[in-house]
């Protein structure tokens, strides 16, 4: 007997199968659909090897773009630009410029002009579909591109191999457009997709609207306008409806990047929404002055020397113009972009009590680059949470690390128990972030590229795991911490208060550390947190010996003390080891040999 839970999955995988089992039968007795279906598969799957190809090459290139392609706008924008052309994905490379946001490593102006520089490249594709893909036998290009591409893909050196899957990548990109072209000039022979043309406003409505839909299917707005090109080169849609889906392949590609950006951070949605904000401003213009963009069109298609029937040329214009009005109409305004994004897209601060990561997104784990920076900025965000939660065991407040009164002052003032719940502390500002970190720190080793940074990947996890213990040993502090710290017994009281003193000056110093980037103020800091620890030595203390011999404290209290000082001495060993990790991850001549 079958089990009712069963059920459900029995009737998807039968679903599944008749729905295979149907494509499969239509694809056999349509020979044409079943060469145009090939053409599609073949440009997409060429356009996932063109991406893997670039992550293989990028390497030191990535590291060369956030040094110098940030500095200026325009530089950004032709990064975005050039990138998205060569790889033929808008995606991956709004992934890049969302994974470098988030890691801080581009500003979010750089990262907005790189948006715009994408949207433009889709302009570009339609110029070299339109001249090699249709004016010429494109699969002749094609064939040589995949041989060599195989040639140098079975060598065994990486940046050969990538070369190599890069050529490939290329070859199928052409042999894909030869396969579209194909299908669609022998569709005459079955049924003529041009008796379903449609003029007028509505036409154009509709297939817009078809056009953002090919584009959710396919993921990719560059296979939609290579699609229309193709349908267009044939005579199997009008000019006017090829223009239609060239408007709605750039909607479409607004709704990837929106489910792109579900798992990514706030910097990451910033940019959605200036894609989103891009392409609907570029398409509801386009729409609503269509008259005037069709006669500028053919007034530069005119200027351009090209004939006035060769629609395929003309597309390309108009998907030039398209963008290119989008881009003088929103650069400019880089800036005020910002200011804007920055206003409306917030945290929710009502979502949840607890702390929640700010750097680590999905994105980031496409390049080391990115992966480690974020894992950098995320720890850093633990460590101050770290010494937000030990400050609030000694009963401090975390505004005492970074206050500038005198730290003998401060706990005068702090005379009063803080009966704060370590529990609370600990789950809402510590665990769920440090198990996200340690998390994305194991998926960003495992990643293929990225494996040549385990070592760093390794140090980072470290210096967590550092952090983790100390926090778990301030927990047990606290318990002796309220009971004796705010003794009637001055002795014991004046002990703990002394411990108290010590935390304090090692956190207000690990803060200096990880705040400051001067190597000579960054070696000052570890000898004055060498000098810290050894405060911590109360066995060996001459006061210690002195208070129990002449019983002025009793016996449970020395050992309590004794207990104490080893748990913060621990304490402060983990956060300076953390502290120094971190430190070096920034600062690489900084106390290499620590």
């Amino acid at each position: 007997m079958i089990k009712q839970s069963q059920s459900p999955l029995l009737f998807r995988i039968s679903l599944s199968i008749i729905l295979a089992l149907i494509l499969l039968f239509i694809l056999i007795k349509n020979i044409n659909f079943l060469t145009l279906c090939t053409g599609i598969c073949i440009f997409l799957f060429a356009m996932m090897l063109l991406q893997e190809s670039f992550k293989i090459l990028s390497g030191s290139f990535l590291d060369i773009f956030v040094s110098k392609m940030t500095d200026k706008n325009y530089k950004s924008f032709l990064f975005g630009l050039t990138l998205s052309t060569l790889v033929q994905s808008s995606g991956l490379v709004s992934i890049i410029a969302i994974s470098f946001l988030s890691a801080k490593l581009i500003t979010l102006a750089a990262g907005i002009a790189m948006i715009y520089g994408v949207n433009l490249s889709t302009a570009g594709s339609a110029w070299i579909v339109g001249y090699l893909g249709v004016k010429s036998q494109i699969s002749l290009f094609a064939m040589p591109l995949i041989v060599f591409g195989v040639i140098f893909f079975l060598n065994k050196h990486k940046k050969i191999k990538g070369f190599g899957l890069f050529l490939l990548s290329l070859g199928f990109l052409f042999l894909g457009i030869s396969y579209m072209k194909e299908g669609f000039g022998n569709f005459k022979d079955s049924i003529d997709i041009s008796k379903y043309q449609m003029q007028g406003f509505l036409g154009l409505i509709t297939y817009v609207f078809i056009g953002l839909i090919i584009t959710v299917i396919t993921q990719s707005s560059h296979a939609t306008l290579t699609l229309a090109i193709t349908a267009l080169s044939v005579g199997q849609i009008s000019y006017e409806n090829s223009i239609a889906l060239a408007i709605g392949a750039n909607v479409g590609s607004t709704m990837m990047t929106i489910i792109g950006s579900l798992n990514s951070n706030i910097e990451g949605k910033k940019l959605t929404v200036t894609h989103v904000l891009f392409n609907l401003i570029a398409a509801v213009l386009s729409i609503i002055f269509i008259k005037y963009y069709l006669e500028f069109t053919d007034i530069l298609s005119l200027w351009l020397g090209i004939l006035e029937n060769d629609y395929v040329l003309k597309l390309a214009v108009f998907t030039t113009i398209f963008n290119v009005i989008g881009v003088v109409l929103l650069y400019p305004f880089i800036s005020q972009m910002c200011a804007f994004l920055n206003y409306i897209v917030k945290e929710n601060p009502k979502k949840s009590s607890g702390d929640k990561t700010k750097y680590l997104n999905n994105s980031a784990l496409e390049f080391s680059d990115s992966a480690l920076e974020v894992l950098y900025l995320e720890s850093k965000h633990l460590l101050n949470n770290a010494f937000s939660i030990v400050a609030k065991m000694i009963s401090l407040e975390p505004a005492d690390i970074y206050s500038k009164d005198e730290v003998k002052a401060i706990i005068e003032q702090r005379n009063k128990p803080l009966e704060e719940s370590f529990e609370t502390l600990y789950h809402n500002r510590f665990k769920n972030i440090y198990s996200e970190i340690i998390d994305f720190a194991v998926r960003a080793t495992n990643e293929g590229e990225n494996s040549k940074h385990t070592t760093q990947f390794m140090d980072i996890r470290r210096a967590n795991l550092f952090m983790a213990t100390a926090v778990k040993d301030a927990k047990d502090l606290q318990e002796n911490i309220l009971k004796f710290a705010f003794s009637n017994n001055e002795i014991i009281k004046n002990e703990y208060s002394h411990l108290r003193r010590n935390l304090l000056r090692m956190l207000r110093l690990l803060k200096d550390m990880i705040e400051s980037s001067d190597i000579d103020h960054l070696n000052q800091i570890n000898s004055d947190l060498e000098l810290n620890v050894k405060k911590y030595d109360a066995i060996s203390s001459h006061s210690l010996d002195s208070l129990i011999r002449y019983k002025r404290i009793t016996d449970s209290m020395a050992t309590s003390i004794m207990n104490d000082t080893a748990l913060a001495r621990s304490i402060a060993k983990d956060l300076m080891h953390a502290s120094k990790i971190l430190t070096r991850f920034k600062n690489k001549n900084f106390e290499k040999n620590t």
